[in-house]
């Protein structure tokens, strides 16, 4: 499990990149991810430029945390468990979809403390809930759409490869 302290520190690390260092990390993290940079492209073509860039850079700050937490280099991502992870949260869309509106925050509350990557999904969640750049806040549905991607990335990364379960 990627530790809030690694998630904390690559926030940290990252914050104080130059312009110039993060397109270095960017080129990095393309060649060393191109299954999960390629994954996103796919599905952001009709989303527009603003949600496939979202999707990029937390992406890229999900695998930094995870490089921070191991201290080594990443396995690269294979289509196989960007599939498999998909299928997994489509799953887990559809059991979230069933829960009845009121009880639908709390139901995916609950759920993050049983997921194998509880403070990355926090982390995710708390940045789709920013203001943008510049100043335009995501919609409803870009959020979960942002969210559907990254939660399919976080769990092609994640050893069980176990979904949050609703109770």
């Amino acid at each position: 499990m990627i530790s809030a302290e690694s998630v904390e520190k690559a926030c940290s690390e990252v914050g104080e990149y130059s312009d110039d260092n993060m397109v270095e990390e960017f080129d990095r993290f393309f060649r060393a991810q191109p299954a999960v940079c390629e994954f996103i492209v796919e599905v952001t073509q009709q989303s527009g430029q603003r949600i496939q860039e979202l999707s990029l850079f937390l992406s890229y700050m999900v695998f930094k945390a995870k490089q921070m937490e191991q201290s080594e280099t990443v396995a690269a991502v294979t289509e196989d468990d960007l599939e498999s992870a998909y299928r997994d949260t489509e799953s887990w869309m559809a059991q979230v979809g069933q829960a009845e509106p009121a009880e639908l925050q709390g139901a995916i509350a609950a759920s993050l403390k049983h997921d194998t990557e509880p403070y990355v999904l926090q982390y995710v969640i708390s940045e789709l809930n920013e203001p943008m750049e510049e100043g335009a806040d995501l919609n409803d549905e870009e959020k979960g759409e942002v969210f559907f991607i990254l939660k399919t990335v976080i769990a092609s990364i994640s050893p069980k490869r176990r979904i949050i379960e609703i109770d």
